[in-house]
């Protein structure tokens, strides 16, 4: 486009492409001499158009198989020596364990050259068999929910929302491939800038502006950033008010 606006941002900051399945999608589509349910998994997902939406039953299925080839490579013998955990503090323990590193690299595991004798195409056969056996029942944001970290649980829990994206999308909310698909990460803000009419700006984070539990302005924000909408950024001090919350 020759023109940009604030308003045209949402369409970018909400991409859903996981153009980093290639590489198993590749491995699944050489497959031959597969059962007929595991043959039907593998030709469906030759027709997925990539997009991780939370409504996608495709998606659920792609995520699945994902998942069980992790959990396949971690499991060979030639990582051993990474089960042991390191010697370092337990809140390094999410990116250290042996797991999230396979599910974070699997797209450069299964397209190196070799990866230590490791005969992934048999990995991958497995694990859309074992999907085909029990394939997930419903759509992707079924189980890959919001899961925000909290110091303190809230006296009235809530039923948090079905995602989209993925940890490789632009909308990068991030569960653990093989381990969880529930998504404690996910994009903090977002901002536009217009630096031509500053008062078209627009933001929006994950769950509110406030911090304290009960005011109005806790949550009032996560419907919007599900749906990639932002709201104006108000600069003029005029219009400003102080809000004491309680």
């Amino acid at each position: 486009k020759q023109r940009w606006s604030a308003a045209d941002m949402p369409a970018l900051h909400t991409d859903t492409h996981l153009a980093s399945a290639s590489p198993l999608l590749d491995h699944l589509d050489a497959l031959d001499d597969l059962t007929p349910e595991a043959a039907a998994l593998r030709d469906r997902l030759r027709g997925w158009d990539r997009r991780m939406d939370a409504g996608s039953a495709d998606a659920a299925l792609y995520a699945a198989v994902r998942g069980a080839v992790v959990r396949r490579l971690a499991a060979h013998p030639a990582f051993a020596a990474l089960t042991t955990p390191p010697a370092y503090p337990e809140v390094f323990q999410p990116w250290l364990a042996l797991v999230p590193r396979v599910g974070f690299a699997l797209e450069h595991l299964l397209r190196a050259e070799d990866l230590y004798g490791i005969d992934r195409p048999a990995a991958v056969r497995a694990a859309v068999e074992e999907v085909a056996l029990r394939p997930p029942a419903g759509v992707w944001g079924d189980t890959h929910r919001l899961a925000p970290w909290r110091a303190l649980e809230p006296e009235q829990p809530y039923d948090e929302p079905g995602l989209s994206g993925d940890h490789d999308c632009v909308l990068c909310t991030s569960g653990v491939p093989g381990l969880t698909d529930r998504a404690a990460r996910g994009p903090a803000a977002r901002y536009v800038w217009d630096l031509a009419r500053r008062e078209d700006s627009r933001w929006v984070v994950p769950l509110g502006a406030s911090g304290v539990p009960g005011s109005p302005h806790h949550r009032d924000q996560l419907p919007l950033w599900l749906a990639g909408d932002l709201v104006p950024v108000v600069t003029d001090w005029t219009r400003l008010k102080k809000e004491t919350d309680v």
